[in-house]
């Protein structure tokens, strides 16, 4: 039988493989991202290998390219983005437009800010379907890194240099309570509490109950440095990942939530009653817009990108 060799074509599903693969480090986090087993995705690398006649990975812990391996992978990520491309002119070739924008966004703000932004997206553009693809602000980097989304909103601080950043607006994350919390925690009458927050310290309120998100994200991240810097060893009453969740139980006066001010200015029939409590400057930062660079113009894209630049921008 006579050998394929490098002149042979690549099936699309081995290029994408290895792309993940390489930008994995490992096969147990490559076939995890891939939903395939170990043993799949080897001996996909095995054939892919006997196929170019040329050996593209060196099998260690984080694993390495070989030479080989990093021309294949350059191709590899040229012949993905080509073929995002295509797709794409297909589709705004179509009756009207086409196809489908997938927006990466964190839970609380694609509740927050989505429901304006798709209002008016659809009405520009009836034919394109949204994805909307939920994590963490570190999982939403990652994905407009490796071109799984067409749009990120997020921090992007450190973010590779092949993510086009839009600055959208600054936000900050600051302390909420009742006043009647507040004054609890200070000896003093709720009145004079919510005179006094606009003035107080994180350091002052240690004897806060306190509602925390982990640190796996933005505003739980923050929290659990501010409580750091202020020398405060948290009586943590309850634990959570949504934020609405926690703000609603400072609300009812269960004790002190970290909490974007986004949240606060969109939700004002919860932010009502609450009093804020400022932090240090490190609480401040930029959301944007994230965009994998070199992939090319898209109108739903930049329909999106303008629409929620009009909305939320600075």
């Amino acid at each position: 039988m006579r050998r394929r060799g490098r002149g042979a074509a690549v099936a699309v599903e081995s290029l994408d493989w290895f792309v993940q693969l390489a930008e994995s480090g490992t096969f147990t986090r490559a076939s995890e991202e891939l939903q395939v087993s170990q043993q799949t995705l080897s001996s996909r690398l095995a054939a892919l290998e006997r196929e170019l006649d040329t050996r593209l990975v060196v099998r260690s812990n984080p694993l390495a390219l070989t030479r080989s391996g990093e021309t294949f992978l350059a191709y590899a990520i040229e012949q993905r983005d080509a073929r995002i491309r295509m797709l794409r002119q297909l589709g705004e070739t179509s009756i009207g437009g086409a196809g489908v924008l997938k927006v990466g966004v964190s839970n609380v703000r694609g509740r927050l800010l989505l429901p304006n932004i798709l209002r008016q997206f659809h009405e520009s553009l009836p034919n394109v379907a949204v994805k909307v693809i939920e994590g963490a602000n570190e999982e939403l980097v990652r994905l407009a890194e490796a071109h799984e989304a067409d749009v990120v909103i997020a921090r992007f601080d450190g973010a590779a240099g092949d993510v086009e950043v839009h600055p959208l607006y600054e936000e900050e994350v600051v302390l909420v309570a009742t006043p009647a919390v507040l004054g609890a925690a200070l000896g003093v009458a709720p009145e004079e509490a919510a005179a006094r927050a606009p003035e107080l310290g994180l350091e002052a309120l240690g004897a806060c109950p306190f509602l925390l998100e982990p640190v796996d994200d933005i505003s739980g991240r923050i929290a659990h440095a501010e409580l750091r810097r202020a020398g405060i060893r948290p009586r943590a009453l309850v634990e959570g990942n949504d934020m609405i969740t926690l703000l609603h139980l400072a609300h009812d006066g269960l004790g002190a939530a970290f909490c974007p001010t986004l949240v606060l200015e969109e939700m004002p029939q919860v932010a009502d009653g609450l009093v804020r409590v400022g932090l240090s400057p490190a609480a401040r930062y930029r959301i944007s817009l994230g965009t994998p660079a070199g992939i090319g113009p898209w109108s739903a894209r930049s329909v999106f990108e303008d629409i929620a630049g009009a909305l939320y921008g600075a």
